[in-house]
């Protein structure tokens, strides 16, 4: 009979257990372990006496919000090193200081779990690396999230109320202003600015032929724009008066903040401060304002084609003309001079009808187009990163960086280092480390990778297009980057993965 032997199976502790460590920390906090010299020295300490764990790196995000895990280079650094083979397991205080977003916590978790490292959350008592973790986790994820819209919700309320009571004070003075013991107090010499800007625009002046007197008299070092004398002309401050909440933040994460356009309360209170413009003047100037600048066909003045369209010629923006007839669209150095720019003006039915043939060209042969690139610029793509060296040789200089430093933090803690070394020491390295991680951020082309996410977004809108005879304002936005005009009968539309299309247009 044949002899058997059992092998036991490998335990945790048969194995050094190679262990990394997150924290997502505030700058202003006041937290010990906020900075990231006393995080690393925490888990050292915490580490320093196991037989079993050799502590990697530690990976810190300051300053941001956990409410959306794209924002936090470190966390996608510690990800994408978890992917690469170098992590067993990651410690980090809380779920919220890992992610206050369910979506983001769960979907790290579950792909940790299949590259089967495991995390443990110190103030929970969490290990995912048990069986039952990821239903408890999925709890405290959502009560993570839940506390971060929570004080989201509170911080909105107060302003909404400090708005309803007239008690709302901006952040910062509008130009012709400054802020006097918490109230608005008249600056003479920028109100005099204020006035004439007015007293042009009720006279026939426009914008753009305001915005030029100013510059070249030197009125300030700043640039003056039209969007500038824009805003000055619109704001109601200049009149004694104050319409609160013109922007909002949306109640859903990831918190935006977006024009109101009517979605939430307005609160408009009169004689809040001492006027600039008479309103007599102000009313005048609005009304200048929506006959020159809202255009027939558009809501509020807006365009699916503003600030996309750039002239080929003079390299500036086209600025939108209303007439009554149509709406037209003009190169801004033309519209201050013709000299300046011989692009005449072009109506918008030209670019829409310019659009749907290059849609319908696209949905008919985007495979012909659009497939073929997609291939070449992948094989280009790993190509090229199969044979950077220079990159794997920083990679190797900030870890060994970063192991020379966790070394001398090691035997500091151990009283096994003079200060003032350690000190002079860690400094260097810091600023070595700095070197290196500038070098690799220079060399690090992300542009390839996110041009090929463009072109397979684009093959993957065409899949499911059909044929369009009527202008659409989501389709162009969804594919068009820019529209650059070549001449007055010709126009090349830059799509989102950067081809561009040249298209005729009927003059």
């Amino acid at each position: 009979m044949s002899e058997i032997t059992i092998i036991p199976a490998k335990t945790h502790s048969d194995e050094i257990v190679r262990t990394a460590a997150y924290a997502r920390v505030s700058s202003d906090s006041e937290d010990q372990l906020n900075s990231f010299a006393a995080q690393i020295r925490y888990y050292t300490e915490l580490l320093q006496n196991s037989t079993d764990a050799v502590f990697v790196d530690m990976y810190a995000d300051e300053g941001i919000s956990g409410t959306s895990a794209a924002k936090r280079t470190e966390f996608q650094r510690l990800m994408s090193d978890c992917r690469k083979g170098k992590i067993d397991r990651i410690l980090t205080k809380s779920i919220s200081r890992f992610a206050r977003n369910t979506k983001d916590s769960l979907e790290a978790v579950r792909e940790l779990k299949t590259l089967g490292i495991s995390i443990y959350f110190e103030k929970e008592n969490i290990d995912t690396g048990e069986i039952s973790s990821e239903m408890m986790l999925a709890i405290y994820s959502q009560f993570a999230q839940e506390e971060s819209m929570s004080i989201s919700k509170n911080c909105r309320l107060g302003i909404k109320k400090r708005m309803a009571d007239g008690t709302y004070k901006n952040p910062s003075a509008p130009f012709g202003y400054d802020y006097v013991a918490g109230k608005l107090q008249i600056n003479p010499e920028r109100a005099k600015i204020v006035k004439q800007i007015f007293n042009w625009y009720v006279s026939g002046i426009g914008m753009p032929e305001i915005a030029a007197r100013l510059n070249s008299l030197g009125v300030r070092k700043e640039v003056w724009r039209h969007g500038t004398i824009r805003c000055i002309l619109t704001n109601e401050r200049y009149i004694g008066d104050k319409l609160l909440q013109k922007r909002y933040t949306t109640d859903t994460l990831p918190f935006k903040t977006a024009l109101n356009h009517g979605e939430k309360e307005q609160y408009y209170i009169s004689g809040t401060h001492e006027p600039i413009i008479e309103k007599s003047i102000f009313d005048t100037a609005q009304k200048i304002f929506s006959s020159r600048e809202k255009p027939s066909g558009h809501a509020n003045g807006s365009s699916p084609f503003r600030g996309k369209i750039q002239c080929g010629n003079c390299g500036n923006t086209f600025r939108l003309k209303s007439r009554k007839d149509c709406v037209r669209w003009v190169c801004r150095n033309h519209d201050e001079s013709a000299e300046n720019c011989g692009i005449r003006q072009i109506k918008e039915t030209e670019f829409q009808t310019a659009f749907i043939r290059l849609w319908n060209k696209l949905q008919a042969h985007y495979k012909a187009i659009l497939s073929p690139m997609l291939r070449q610029l992948e094989t280009i793509s790993e190509r090229e990163k199969s044979g950077n060296t220079q990159l794997a040789e920083l990679r190797k200089e900030i870890a060994e960086i970063k192991q020379q430093t966790y070394l001398l933090t090691m035997l500091n803690s151990q009283g096994t280092l003079d200060g003032a070394y350690f000190k002079e020491r860690t400094q260097e390295l810091d600023r070595k480390l700095q070197t290196a991680q500038k070098q690799l951020h220079a060399n690090l082309d992300n542009k390839d990778s996110e041009r090929l996410d463009k072109i397979r977004k684009l093959i993957g809108i065409f899949e499911k297009a059909e044929p369009i005879d009527e202008f659409d304002e989501i389709k162009f936005g969804q594919i068009v980057e820019k529209i650059t005009v070549l001449s007055e009968s010709k126009i090349r539309f830059d799509l989102i993965d950067g081809i561009g299309f040249t298209e005729q247009i009927a003059r």
